[in-house]
C-alpha cells in the first residue's frame, strides 16, 4: 500500500466544514450520499446546512471553543468561502488537515497578495499598483499608471463589494479616502470580451482534473447565467487550462480551486481571480457532468481518487435570487420542472431576501441552440431579463 492510500480518509470519516451556506449545503450533501458524516461550524442556526449535516456547531469562525469541537470530530475540515482567518486555522492544522491549505486561503482572500502571487509567478494578470498611503497615490499618478482603472480594498470582497471605478488620475485620489485608510489594489482596467471560469481539482496524492471552460454573465455583479462547455471564437481552451492547472500546482492545491479569467480582443487570458471552495459557476456540474464539482471537493480533501469531469451534453446554470422566488412564489417549480432537461435546486435559507441567492436551475441536452431556447423560455417565465446568445 502506497503512501497516498496511507493517507485517504474513507467513509463514515468525518468531514468539517466551516460555514453553514449553500456551498457547505451541497458539499454535505454528496459526502453522505458517499457515506461520509459531517459536522458543520455556523453561528446562523438554523442555516442552509443545518437539515442535512450530523451535527452543528453554533459558535463565530474563529471561536476557540467551536473550532476545538470541529476539529476533534473531524478527520479534515474544509471551508465553503474564504471569510476565514488564517490564523486560527493554522493553530489546529497541526492536529488534523486543513484543505485546501490556511496558506492558499490566506492569498485567495486578499488582493495584495494574490495579484502579487500571480504576477511574481509569471500568470497574467491585469497591470496593477498597490495602495497604503496618500504618497503611494501620488506616486502612481506621478508615473504615468493608465486609467481608466478600478480600486478595489485588498481584504474581502466579492459580488462587487469593496471596489469603485476610478476614470482618471484625479479622481484617485478621493476615492482612496473612501476607503477610510484601508490598504487597496488600482488595477488598469481591462477591454475584454466576456469573463470565463474554469474549476480545477487537485488531491494530497497530486490527482488533478479540470472541468470544462465555463462563460459567465453577471447582472449587478451577482453571477446570473453560466455556459459549459465555453467555445471561445478567440483564444485557446488548452492554453487556459494549462494556465489554471499550473497555478493550482504551483499553490499544491488541495481540494477544489475556480480561476476566473478574462478573454481579449487578441485572445489573450487574464487571471481576475481565484476561490480555493467549490464556486457558483461550477453549479451546473450537479447535473451536467459525470461527477459534480461537490463530490470532487469531498474526494480530494479526504485524498481518494477523482471522478471524471465529462458532460452529458452542454449545461446552463441560472442564479436564483430572492426577487425571482418572492416573484414566482408556489409557481417556480412547476416553471422549472416543467421545462425539458431542467433541475431546480433550492437551499432552504429561509427568508426570500432582494438580492440574496436562494437557489439555482440547471439545464442539460444535446444541442446549444435547443438549450439556449430552452434558457431563453425559462427567462422569460420567471420575469428574468433576456440574455442574448453567448458567441464567445
Amino acid at each position: 500500500m502506497g503512501n497516498s492510500e496511507l493517507n485517504r480518509i474513507s467513509p463514515p470519516g468525518v468531514i468539517g466544514i466551516i460555514g453553514g451556506g449553500q456551498l457547505g449545503r451541497m458539499s454535505a450533501l454528496a459526502a453522505r450520499a458517499m457515506g461520509y458524516r459531517v459536522v458543520v461550524l455556523e453561528p446562523n442556526n438554523p442555516c442552509a446546512c443545518t437539515p442535512v449535516v450530523d451535527e452543528q456547531i453554533v459558535a463565530e469562525y474563529d471561536d476557540a471553543a467551536g473550532l476545538e469541537r470541529l476539529f476533534s470530530l473531524a478527520d479534515v475540515v474544509t471551508f465553503e468561502f474564504e471569510n476565514v482567518q488564517k490564523g486560527p486555522l493554522e493553530s489546529f492544522a497541526g492536529k488534523k488537515p486543513v484543505r485546501p491549505s490556511p496558506l492558499i486561503l490566506s492569498i485567495a482572500q486578499n488582493r495584495e497578495r494574490e495579484k502579487t502571487f500571480f504576477s511574481q509567478h509569471g500568470f497574467p494578470v491585469a497591470p496593477f499598483r498597490v495602495i497604503g498611503s496618500d504618497e503611494d497615490v501620488e506616486a502612481i499618478v506621478a508615473e504615468g499608471f493608465q486609467f481608466p482603472a478600478i480600486l478595489k480594498t485588498a481584504d474581502f470582497g466579492y459580488d462587487g463589494k469593496g471596489q469603485v471605478s476610478v476614470d482618471s488620475p484625479n479622481e484617485l485620489m478621493a476615492a482612496w479616502k473612501t476607503f477610510a485608510g484601508a490598504r487597496a489594489v488600482l488595477e488598469e482596467k481591462i477591454h475584454f470580451l466576456a469573463e470565463y471560469s474554469m474549476i480545477i481539482v487537485r488531491s494530497p496524492s497530486g490527482d488533478l482534473v479540470t472541468y470544462p471552460l465555463c462563460r459567465n454573465i453577471h447582472r449587478n455583479h451577482i453571477l446570473d447565467l453560466t455556459y459549459s462547455p465555453a467555445v471561445p471564437q478567440v483564444g485557446s481552451v488548452d492554453q487556459a487550462d494549462q494556465i489554471c492547472r499550473e497555478v493550482a500546482e504551483k499553490l499544491e492545491l488541495e481540494g477544489v480551486l475556480v480561476i476566473e479569467l478574462f478573454l481579449t480582443e487578441g485572445g489573450d487570458w487574464i487571471i481576475n481571480e481565484m476561490a480555493p471552495r467549490p464556486h457558483n459557476s461550477g453549479h451546473f456540474s450537479i447535473d451536467g457532468s459525470d461527477t459534480s464539482q461537490f463530490e470532487n471537493h469531498i474526494r480530494s480533501v479526504c485524498n481518494q481518487p477523482l471522478g471524471s469531469t465529462g458532460g452529458f451534453g452542454v449545461s446552463a446554470m441560472i442564479n436564483l435570487l430572492g426577487d425571482e422566488l418572492q416573484e414566482n412564489g408556489p409557481a417556480l417549480a412547476e416553471r422549472v420542472l416543467g421545462t425539458p432537461g431542467a433541475h431546480l435546486h433550492l437551499y432552504d435559507k429561509g427568508e426570500a431576501k432582494s438580492g440574496r441567492k436562494m437557489g439555482h436551475i440547471n439545464l442539460v441536452c444535446q444541442d446549444s441552440d435547443l438549450l439556449q431556447e430552452r434558457v431563453v423560455s425559462l427567462r422569460d417565465q420567471l420575469g428574468l431579463p433576456p440574455i442574448p446568445y453567448c458567441s464567445h
